[in-house]
């Protein structure tokens, strides 16, 4: 029997654009890193394989995945901005969810895969040089922040 998901497997990835008042949180991706290495990033990962029912998943792995690669922790209240799919190296088909949260507690450390974490401003953004996709990712949070779409 055919196995229709077979070709439509997708790799989920959530992603957070953390704002602290008219900041947002980025950091350097490890020279280590397969994809896209020193290259500036937000904060995010893969949705895990579960075995049992978790609810708001989404909510759930962007959270954690703030707080494991940079030490922040997010309010509960977080919006989806925008999302996109993409080719990863591999060729592994993605599909990416952009949630716009606020900073609720702790300072910015780089922690996994990343080498460099901080706060910047949106004037700092529009300077760096991020993996692709990101830097609009933040701009689309940012406009919607301040409800211009």
């Amino acid at each position: 029997m055919y196995d229709h998901a077979k070709n439509k497997t997708h790799l989920l990835l959530v992603n957070a654009v953390v704002f602290n008042k008219n900041k947002v949180l980025v950091s350097q991706r490890s020279w280590q890193e397969p994809h896209e290495p020193g290259k500036w990033t937000i904060p995010g990962g893969k949705v895990e394989r579960s075995q049992k029912v978790v609810f708001n998943v989404l909510e759930k792995t962007v959270k954690d995945e703030v707080l494991e690669e940079t030490g922040v922790k997010i309010k509960d209240k977080i919006q989806l901005v925008t999302n996109n799919t993409f080719l990863r190296s591999t060729g592994q088909h993605v599909v990416a969810m952009i949630f716009a949260c606020e900073h609720k507690s702790g300072k910015p450390v780089p922690l996994e895969d990343t080498i460099d974490c901080r706060w910047a401003s949106i004037a700092e953004v529009k300077k760096m040089k991020f993996a692709p996709n990101v830097k609009g990712y933040i701009l689309s949070a940012y406009r919607e922040k301040l409800g211009k779409k």
